[in-house]
């Protein structure tokens, strides 16, 4: 018996309930979330070994490290239109072949310059991944889980980065570092092959983009995935239809606002979360603690990261996203102001109390940060959702790349811990107050 059509283009999927198929999708999207994750660390555990291998000077392993990231910026600025355009599917597994082959290449580089191109390259294609990856799983999510869900994804890369660090740290000295890569995207590889294989392009996608034909492809989809057949698709409009995905659609009149908060929440966000994940092990060895404890209690972050993220996609059930993304932001100045006090008495004060408070930073800030995903992908329909995602998280990592150099120039100029922390602090408010001034409400 054919199920009858939703009110919402978007919600044909059941709303409630998941099938194997929608299972083994989002187990394929959170691993490719883990290895976007592994990706960023993977080049600063393995910095030490290659700075030794090819004798590179500090400055130019300064390059090496930022290529990525920088290529990260532009993939989700410029070529998040491709899974707008052309679908979710191919962006999400070309892109994470096209990133597995460039850091299995690495195995082959000889010189800095030859590794800078490779890691630029890649970041490029995971900057499309971070576009492409979030608004495919969403869209294959059912509506009343659908927060929790990518919240665990998003969660995903934490986790990623957690144990990627663990293995490279684990596997370099016997391995050597050229291999960690080879591996690395090998794997990437077979992710992005698996997903070609078993994820089908998103129902929403295919009722915005391609409505002559929707109906035997969406019935085509929800076969492939188990869910019962339409008789009917819900009406979708022309000009949704025929809209662009480019940012012009982002800034019409009645996105303007948002899509300006949106991009400030992001900005903002990204200054506080790369100071802190940046220079909270130098800032708390220099406090007084030793080197060790200094990077076991900054490793609390990420841990507390996780469990922030998920717990706000499931609070989010229950109270509005902005809200509580806000709150988080709010409640994690609170604590960056207490770790911000204690750097000043910091031999003074048991070190598990420390350790709390940057735990409580992960719950809260990072828990917030993570989540901001998510406001994007509620904000903006199915035709322009990649696009919308990807500058907001271009023009946010704008933020990365100035918050360590500013924090780095304070220091230099003797600012005190405690002002330094209270001066970062400010954009986790102005993360707040932007967040809590969006409506997690679809603009058409």
């Amino acid at each position: 018996m054919a199920a009858s059509p939703s009110t919402d283009s978007q919600e044909i999927l059941h709303p409630n309930s998941l099938t194997p198929m929608q299972w083994l999708i989002l187990t394929l999207g959170m691993l490719a979330s883990m290895i976007e994750g592994f990706d960023i660390v993977v080049i600063a555990y393995a910095s030490p070994a290659i700075s030794a291998d090819w004798g590179i000077p500090a400055e130019k392993m300064g390059l090496v490290l930022s290529a990525g990231v920088f290529g990260m910026t532009l993939g989700a600025m410029f070529l998040s239109w491709i899974a707008d355009r052309y679908g979710r599917r191919i962006a999400v597994s070309g892109s994470l072949i096209m990133a597995g082959l460039m850091t299995s290449a690495i195995m082959l580089c000889s010189n800095a310059v030859e590794l800078m191109i490779l890691r630029a390259v890649a970041g490029l294609a995971l900057g499309l991944l971070v576009a492409s990856l979030t608004p495919l799983m969403g869209e294959f999510s059912p509506a009343k889980h659908r927060v929790l869900i990518i919240s665990i994804m998003v969660a995903g890369a934490s986790l990623g980065a957690v144990i990627g660090g663990m293995l490279t740290g684990a596997l370099i000295e016997s391995l050597g570092w050229k291999p960690i890569f080879l591996y690395a995207g090998l794997l990437t590889v077979v992710v992005g092959v698996l997903s070609q294989i078993f994820v089908p392009e998103s129902i929403a996608f295919t009722l915005k983009r391609h409505p002559a034909t929707a109906l035997e492809k969406v019935n085509r989809i929800l076969g492939f995935i188990g869910q019962p057949q339409v008789n009917e698709l819900p009406f979708v409009s022309q000009s949704e239809t025929e809209e662009k995905a480019t940012v012009n659609s982002l800034l019409t009149p009645n996105r303007r606002n948002t899509t300006l908060l949106t991009w400030a929440a992001f900005f903002t966000g990204f200054v506080v979360v790369y100071f802190i994940s940046s220079w909270m092990p130098q800032v708390l060895s220099n406090a007084g603690l030793s080197q060790q404890k200094a990077i076991q209690g900054t490793a609390a972050i990420p841990f507390g990261s996780i469990i922030g993220t998920m717990l706000m996609g499931y609070l989010a059930k229950k109270i509005a996203l902005n809200k509580l993304i806000a709150g988080g932001f709010v409640l994690g100045t609170i604590c960056i102001f207490i770790v911000g006090g204690m750097t000043s008495v910091i031999n003074s004060i048991p070190y598990f109390a420390i350790w709390i408070m940057l735990f409580l930073i992960g719950i809260t800030l990072m828990g917030a940060f993570s989540n901001l995903y998510n406001i994007a992908l509620a904000v903006y329909p199915a035709q322009i959702r990649s696009t919308g995602l990807g500058w907001a998280a271009g023009l946010g990592r704008a933020g990365a790349v100035i918050s360590p150099l500013l924090a780095g120039v304070l220091m230099g100029f003797g600012l005190s811990i405690p002002v330094l922390f209270i001066l970062f602090a400010i954009p986790a408010l102005a993360a707040a107050l932007c967040t809590w001034k969006v409506s997690p409400q679809e603009m058409q």
